[in-house]
């Protein structure tokens, strides 16, 4: 899944209909969501939305759920079971790049998300594998 201007057009579609008081809308678009989590490029997908200021702010309060949840889903899911790593070691390092700069600028709204998907990052990877080369 590439991160194009189609892809997060799409993503926030499946998004709002995820907010659908309507069954038939809204479990669709969760299943779909579920499907696609798993892809490369996946939450990088989800945190362009979270930050994309033009976005409708009740799609990208809808991102940044999503986006913790998936954390909360996956980050450590591999340390619990004999399985492989679900999230793909680049998707990682960039989401260790950008969610704090991001929470940090995002609205409030956003920033309770995020901020509950660093604290699952944190538990897990910090200190022991959050250190630069320049502190070990």
């Amino acid at each position: 899944m590439e991160v194009t201007e189609a892809n997060l057009q799409l993503l926030a579609g499946y998004l709002q209909q995820t907010l659908s008081a309507d069954p038939n809308v809204r479990r669709p678009a969760e299943k779909l969501l579920e499907s696609t989590e798993l892809q490369q490029n996946y939450p990088i997908l989800l945190l362009n939305l979270i930050d994309k200021a033009q976005m409708d702010m009740t799609t990208r309060v809808a991102g940044a759920i999503a986006f913790k949840n998936y954390v909360k889903r996956n980050w450590a899911a591999h340390l619990d079971s004999d399985g492989p790593d679900r999230i793909h070691e680049s998707d990682r390092n960039t989401i260790k790049t950008l969610i704090v700069t991001l929470m940090l600028h995002s609205p409030v709204a956003l920033q309770k998300q995020l901020s509950d998907a660093v604290s699952i990052i944190g538990k897990h990877d910090f200190p022991k594998n959050g250190r630069s080369s320049s502190t070990r």
